[in-house]
């Protein structure tokens, strides 16, 4: 969806997750989403989840800690990392998102301290600052105006850089993976055959632990256990045709789902929303 469209967009609540690109930095992927009984199961991004509650106020689970957030926090979820979301009040709740990668982190803030990593750890994953909080819906707000590419970037780097620089993000330069070689090697070999049946056995023995060993370890780093590491790399992969206009049915037999009904039960659970959905709304 590009920006000239969102005007009339924006402007309904409709129940569910509706995705878009922003056009600009290769596309971060946004969402405005409005949820009454929604529970996300514990799920990972491959890009930070940086959003602002607008109604409502959601329970979540990140960082080894039970959270609450309410109308007009700013909610921070490093990327990489598993979390959950719940609703918190009789109504629900609703917010805007966006997901933008490391990697971008790294380009936009190079300038500012000469290094070649420079991708932020949030330390709190709730934010109570009126002016970051200004800033983010800043960027939602423009996009009814049909701003020039020139505006959206300039908005959008603005707050990026003042969210990095807060003191009250309590951010620094992303840590030194926690899990030792071998759970890392476990999880980039789950990573790139994610599509494929994969055993406990072989896993245990790629990172020379036995299963219980392996399981309770990569747990304890990454969050989530292997197998359900396995869903989000499928989820992720399954993202990614979509937007390249595969059809749902036949992303969910690439992607190692037993299903298309597999693949949505669990795509629901994540997103909030089913693969046809997403895809008719991020290829608008």
């Amino acid at each position: 969806m590009t920006t000239q469209q969102l005007k009339g967009h924006f402007m309904k609540e409709e129940i569910g997750s509706h995705f878009f690109n922003l056009d600009c930095y290769d596309g971060i992927e946004c969402v405005r989403a409005n949820f009454k009984n929604q529970h996300f199961s514990k799920h990972i991004h491959e890009g930070y989840a940086i959003g602002v509650i607008e109604h409502g106020a959601q329970s979540f689970f990140s960082q080894g800690e039970n959270h609450t957030s309410g109308a007009g926090s700013l909610v921070i979820v490093n990327a990489d990392t598993a979390h959950t979301g719940s609703p918190a009040s009789e109504n629900g709740w609703g917010y805007r998102a966006m997901y933008p990668t490391p990697e971008l982190f790294d380009d936009l803030l190079s300038d500012l301290t000469f290094k070649s990593k420079n991708a932020p750890y949030f330390h709190r994953p709730i934010i109570d600052d009126e002016k970051l909080i200004k800033l983010f819906n800043l960027i939602f707000r423009s996009l009814a105006d049909k701003p020039s590419r020139l505006t959206i970037e300039t908005t959008v780097y603005n707050f990026f850089v003042q969210l990095t620089l807060n003191s009250k993000t309590n951010s620094s330069v992303i840590p030194s993976k926690k899990a030792n070689k071998s759970l890392l090697i476990a999880k980039e070999y789950i990573h790139a055959y994610a599509s494929q049946e994969i055993s406990l056995e072989n896993l245990s023995r790629l990172a020379g632990m036995s299963k219980y060993h392996l399981i309770r370890q990569f747990q304890a780093s990454f969050g989530i256990t292997p197998h359900q590491y396995q869903i989000q790399s499928r989820l992720q992969k399954a993202k990614s045709l979509l937007k390249n206009g595969e059809q749902p049915s036949n992303v969910a037999s690439e992607c190692g789902f037993f299903d298309q009904s597999h693949m949505n039960s669990h795509f629901k659970k994540a997103l909030g929303t089913t693969p046809y959905h997403y895809q008719k709304r991020i290829n608008a």
